[in-house]
């Protein structure tokens, strides 16, 4: 009888334990990060040295939350190969977790095939890497955390090979991103770029006046991604409902940026360059210690951008 208790005692403490908040931990992760000067956002990076984390059995990149946190991980343990796969998948290609190692966990939500709901019995590639707390009741959609490792963690994996575009192809690229968003450019400045939100105009010191393409597009682009969010596309309220530097939007809005232009480096061979924007860590800091999920709704906001910039 003794016995009965204590195992229906154990098992009303497990029942009572709360469940792990995936997206808290990754942000704590990321905060922590922020305040060494170690997330990926401010490192600079050259063109073709950062890519997207990709599982490398079915080519497709990580998305969301996902996507940052595994990028977050490769800096924080050195890793400088952008693939990672679940324990299964290497076993199935005939490769080997190292032994010892642990893995990384990421979330993923499919539609539930049984439900009557419109939009159900989807395949995997329609299903949302980061619906909102309120998505994931009553609609129909399951969450699974998965646990993924590193190539660098699997025995027999193929060596990775990193593609570095020439000067030419970065500058190629960017000036194609230019030219499809449509947006008004100005090389009027001395020293200062930035977007002006009254008149829908991007400002930039000349071509020449920057140390290379690269850099040249690699500012252009992040002041891109703040033009993306005027009423007349995105609406974005973190540009529109900013003002002043100090303001909980201006913030976010450029910590927005600041992930597009990671994210451009790392799916289009475009250089990263932080420096300018050293100054909104603090405010970055508050603005994630404020909401867990917003690093999950940029990332994937970003996403959708990739279309109006013509990629």
């Amino acid at each position: 009888m003794a016995t009965n208790t204590a195992t229906e005692e154990r098992s009303s403490e497990l029942l009572e334990q709360p469940k792990r908040d995936f997206r808290k931990e990754v942000t704590e992760q990321i905060i922590e990060m922020l305040e060494k000067g170690t997330a990926p956002w401010q490192k600079p990076w050259e063109p073709g040295a950062i890519q997207l984390p990709f599982n490398p059995t079915t080519e497709r990149n990580y998305r969301g939350g996902n996507a940052i946190h595994l990028m977050a991980v490769a800096v924080r343990k050195g890793y400088d190969d952008p693939r990672w796969l679940t324990y299964k998948q290497a076993q199935e290609q005939g490769w080997q977790v190292k032994q010892g190692q642990k893995g990384s966990q990421i979330e993923f939500w499919q539609f539930d095939q049984s439900s009557n709901r419109p939009g159900a019995g989807r395949s995997k590639t329609d299903t949302q890497d980061e619906p909102s707390p309120s998505d994931s009741q009553g609609r129909g959609l399951l969450r699974r955390v998965y646990t993924v490792f590193n190539a660098k963690q699997v025995e027999g994996i193929p060596p990775f090979e990193q593609k570095q575009p020439p000067e030419w192809e970065v500058a190629q690229t960017g000036e194609q991103i230019l030219q499809n968003s449509g947006a008004l450019i100005a090389h009027d400045q001395n020293d200062r770029a930035f977007y002006s939100r009254s008149s829908d105009e991007i400002h930039l010191p000349q071509r020449e006046s920057f140390k290379s393409a690269a850099d040249y597009y690699g500012t252009a682009l992040h002041e891109l991604a703040h033009w993306s969010g005027h009423p007349t596309r995105l609406n974005r309220p973190t540009l529109n409902e900013s003002y002043q530097f100090g303001d909980p939007n201006y913030a976010k809005e450029e910590l927005r940026a600041e992930l597009t232009s990671v994210f451009l480096a790392a799916e289009r061979g475009i250089p990263h360059n932080p420096e300018q924007h050293a100054a909104y860590v603090g405010s970055w800091i508050k603005a994630l210690k404020d909401d867990k999920n917003d690093l999950s709704r940029r990332q994937r906001r970003s996403q959708s951008r990739r279309f109006r910039f013509g990629l």
